[in-house]
């Protein structure tokens, strides 16, 4: 093949989309508003270098989109700013945005931590529902005055696990018990 059949038939190849997992959270590279996110190098090779974490354990994401299958009752994914909160973002799914997170203060710096940003009120951050069935996401900032940076996803199950609903239960059982005895 000369380069330009090799240029052309690259183009009509679908790039393989990475598979995320459910409970885990993920890091992803940014740059330019509008410009969709990527991953983070080496995981993403055409993503920029991340600062991995240094509190949560989080893993970097492949070239986007990214994919995954919901659980009967849906997922809630969140997106969160690292570093400094300047920057926001919108997700979509299959190219259908989903929603926008909430608006920076751009006076904080929450650090690469993504749980300690998402307590951060300086943060932009956001959790969108997902139903049940398959789902390709992208990231892309709507925000970005520095240009480059990082966030963080994860996606959870929107239903409570088993033990937490065992955990439910046994808290309202034991309210009734203790307003039975008040009454008597």
């Amino acid at each position: 093949m000369n380069r330009l059949t090799t240029l052309l038939f690259a183009a009509y190849v679908p790039m393989q989309a990475a598979t995320i997992n459910l409970d885990t959270w993920y890091q992803f590279g940014f740059t330019l508003e509008g410009v969709t996110a990527t991953g983070c190098a080496p995981a993403d090779p055409s993503g920029p270098f991340c600062t991995p974490s240094s509190g949560t354990p989080t893993t970097f994401l492949d070239a986007a989109p990214w994919t995954f299958t919901a659980p009967t009752g849906g997922v809630l994914v969140t997106l969160v700013d690292a570093f400094t909160t300047v920057e926001a973002f919108e997700l979509f799914d299959g190219g259908v945005s989903q929603g926008i997170t909430s608006a920076p203060d751009p006076t904080g710096d929450c650090g690469d931590d993504p749980a300690l940003c998402l307590l951060d009120p300086n943060s932009s951050k956001g959790t969108f529902f997902l139903a049940a069935g398959p789902h390709s996401l992208t990231v892309s900032p709507t925000l970005s005055p520095e240009e480059l940076g990082s966030g963080f996803l994860i996606a959870q199950s929107a239903v409570p696990e088993p033990a937490t609903w065992l955990l439910t239960g046994l808290a309202v059982a034991g309210l009734g018990v203790w307003r039975r005895k008040e009454l008597l």
